[in-house]
C-alpha cells in the first residue's frame, strides 16, 4: 500500500524526480550526499520562483513539488546524517538544516504552522553534527516534522 508520503512523491515534477532517482541508485555515500544536496538545490530554485507569486491558496504544480519535496528530503538527509562521518556528516546535517530553512521561510511566504514551526526548531537543534541527538529520537522527529510538513496541503 502507498501511503500519502510516497504517492505526494509521485505527484512531484519530472525533473525532481530524476534526482530522486540518482540519489536512490546511488552506493557511494559520498556521492549519495552530492545528489542529494542536487535534489535540495532544486527546490531551492522552486522556493524562488514561486516567492514571484501569490501562493496562498495555490496547492499545484510547482508548490507540489516543493512541498513535498521537503517531507522527502528531511527523512533522507537525517538518515544520511547519521549513515556518515566526519566532513561528510557535516554536509549531511547540512543539507538536512538547509531543507528546514527552505521550510521556514516557506512556512513564513506561504501557510504558518506552530507546530511544524516547533517541530522544526527542535530537529534544526538536534542536527549539529558535533553534538548529534539520538539517532532513533532524531529520526522519528524527521519523520513527525515530515509528515506535518504534508499536512500543509492538506
Amino acid at each position: 500500500m502507498i501511503n500519502y508520503h510516497d504517492e505526494c512523491l509521485l505527484e512531484t515534477d519530472d525533473n525532481f524526480l530524476s534526482y530522486i532517482k540518482d540519489f536512490l541508485e546511488e552506493k557511494d555515500l559520498k556521492e549519495k550526499i552530492r545528489k542529494l544536496s542536487r535534489a535540495e538545490g532544486y527546490l531551492r530554485y522552486i522556493f524562488f520562483e514561486l516567492m514571484g507569486y501569490n501562493i496562498k491558496d495555490w496547492r499545484g504544480g510547482d508548490l507540489r513539488t516543493l512541498v513535498c519535496g521537503l517531507s522527502y528530503l528531511i527523512v533522507q538527509s537525517v538518515k544520511l546524517c547519521y549513515e556518515t562521518r566526519d566532513a561528510n556528516q557535516e554536509t549531511a546535517c547540512g543539507i538536512s538544516r538547509d531543507v528546514l530553512d527552505i521550510m521556514f521561510l516557506l512556512m513564513k511566504r506561504w501557510r504558518y504552522d506552530e507546530d511544524l514551526y516547533r517541530l522544526g526548531s527542535k530537529l534544526w537543534t538536534e542536527l549539529d553534527y558535533e553534538d548529534l541527538g539520538d539517532e532513533r529520537e532524531v529520526e522519528n522527529l524527521s519523520l513527525e516534522v515530515s509528515r506535518s510538513i504534508l499536512s500543509l496541503l492538506r
